[in-house]
């Protein structure tokens, strides 16, 4: 294969072309490995101006640690701070990417090529979409037909992607909406918001063609199943479920960057309709920036999930209390290991100082267990069952606070007689809370009243719970103020 097959060389789009484009991606970006230095950035299109640290963490973030196979492609997505350009810069003359939450995402398909002109005797090559938008099932789809693509025919499929990208209407909130990328429709439901739980059975009925695919967009993409990551840890769900509830820090050990970002991805989406108060990397490298801040002797941050896949951390990271290793259960598996026969990286599996306040559900356990001795159909179906039984526990978590919550909101009377404090909750009071649920208790199943009490007492203490009050009072102050 030709490397001059794979130059955006001659891409080039209106200013309002390009307008339309950013609604939806900041660029489409091409990645090369330079034996002097790595992971290389060769081609950004629309231009964009990057940081020097900011285009090394995404020429980095867009290959995975190691390959584990000789050709073929895999695709994987990684989250980056937005850093303040400074020295040299990827194209100074570009405008600076525009982000929602000062993270540029980034959907890679790295493609591995037998090349006798290379002195290593093959090519590698990341096709990467940069978007400001954490809508994973969409990008995921994309990357996954833009990858092998461009690496088929070149040029001109970025081309067709990008004119296509930018014909798509805005994308708009709470809307349903058709997508065409490269000869599939995509019908894709927007969430209210990036907190909203967005649910299959909301999808609406339709007419589907043999190329469509419907999706909703923020959740985790659905292929593979999420089983086949998980399968050495289906008795410990529930306590990780509780861990990520309680912005507990996750390392997620993956051998693969293509396992670490689905797994990530979704343990991020059981987390709503709690706001995210941690950070989230679905695959992240010792070259990232945020290395030193993260892995330290220091304890980490609360409610960060960390998904790695190269064996230094498993060192580095020892004294952290939850370890989440992907993989299949080491019975029924064999070892991964490197090309010389080593065994590398913690054994799948659970390792955590949490102690589970709930219980699990034993008839979906024993469907999980089925499933993963089954066919890749009873994976998904266990898979499908596995997501819808934790968005509900993390729903029926807040039935107890919401409850409490009505009884913060002053009448129209009380607004009216207070106007210097119209629209506001009355204070939160904890010993009001837990007397509320001591009487009403709660629809999570816990292993007795005592546990019921720690847990929500923890939950109070979370920075998760801070961002949730706040965000109720401001639906409050917007339904107060329309009554005074």
């Amino acid at each position: 294969m030709h490397r001059t097959r794979m130059s955006m060389d001659g891409l080039a789009m209106g200013p309002e072309k390009v307008a339309k484009l950013h609604r939806w991606i900041l660029s489409l970006v091409t990645v090369d490995f330079d034996l002097e230095v790595g992971p290389k950035i060769t081609s950004v299109y629309p231009p964009l101006r990057l940081s020097r640290v900011e285009a090394q963490n995404i020429a980095f973030s867009s290959f995975p640690d190691s390959s584990q196979f000789d050709e073929g492609s895999q695709t994987h997505s990684f989250r980056i701070r937005l850093r303040d350009p400074t020295g040299e810069d990827w194209d100074s003359d570009a405008p600076r990417p525009i982000t929602v939450d000062s993270f540029i995402y980034g959907f890679s398909c790295f493609t591995r090529t037998k090349d006798a002109s290379s002195k290593r005797g093959y090519q590698q090559t990341s096709t990467v979409v940069l978007t400001h938008l954490a809508y994973p099932s969409l990008f995921y789809t994309l990357i996954s037909k833009l990858g092998p693509s461009f690496m088929n025919h070149g040029g001109p499929m970025l081309e067709a992607a990008c004119h296509n990208i930018a014909s798509w209407p805005d994308p708009v909130p709470g809307t349903n909406i058709e997508l065409g990328f490269l000869g599939t429709v995509i019908h894709a439901e927007i969430p209210n918001a990036i907190e909203t739980q967005q649910s299959i059975s909301a999808l609406p009925p339709g007419h589907m063609g043999e190329s469509d695919i419907q999706m909703l967009v923020s959740v985790c993409p659905s292929e593979p199943p999420i089983l086949h990551h998980l399968e050495a840890v289906i008795t410990h769900l529930w306590s990780i479920w509780e861990c990520v509830v309680l912005s507990e820090p996750l390392l997620i050990f993956g051998h693969t960057p293509v396992a670490t970002s689905i797994v990530v991805w979704w343990l991020r989406d059981l987390l709503r309709p709690i706001p995210l108060s941690g950070d989230f990397r679905p695959f992240f490298t010792i070259h990232d920036a945020d290395h030193a801040a993260f892995v330290n002797t220091r304890p980490p941050q609360a409610g960060l999930l960390l998904g790695v896949t190269n064996p230094f951390f498993e060192r580095a990271c020892e004294h952290w209390p939850h370890v989440l290793s992907l993989g299949r259960s080491p019975s029924s598996r064999q070892q991964q290991s490197d090309k010389s026969g080593i065994v590398i990286g913690p054994t799948p599996g659970w390792k955590s100082t949490h102690r589970r306040y709930t219980s699990r559900d034993h008839a979906l356990l024993k469907q999980l267990e089925q499933a993963c001795k089954g066919s890749d159909h009873a994976k998904r179906l266990g898979s499908e069952a596995l997501r819808q039984h934790f968005t509900t526990r993390t729903t029926a978590l807040l039935v107890p606070l919401q409850r409490y919550l009505q009884s913060l909101i002053p009448t129209p009377s009380e607004s009216r007689s207070n106007l210097a404090n119209a629209g506001r909750l009355k204070p939160f009071s904890d010993a009001a809370f837990f007397a509320s649920l001591k009487k009403h208790g709660s629809p999570l199943p816990f292993k007795g009243k005592a546990r019921q009490r720690e847990f929500y007492e923890r939950w109070l203490r979370t920075p998760a719970f801070g961002l949730w009050l706040a965000r109720q009072e401001e639906v409050v102050q917007g339904v107060l103020k329309g009554m005074v």
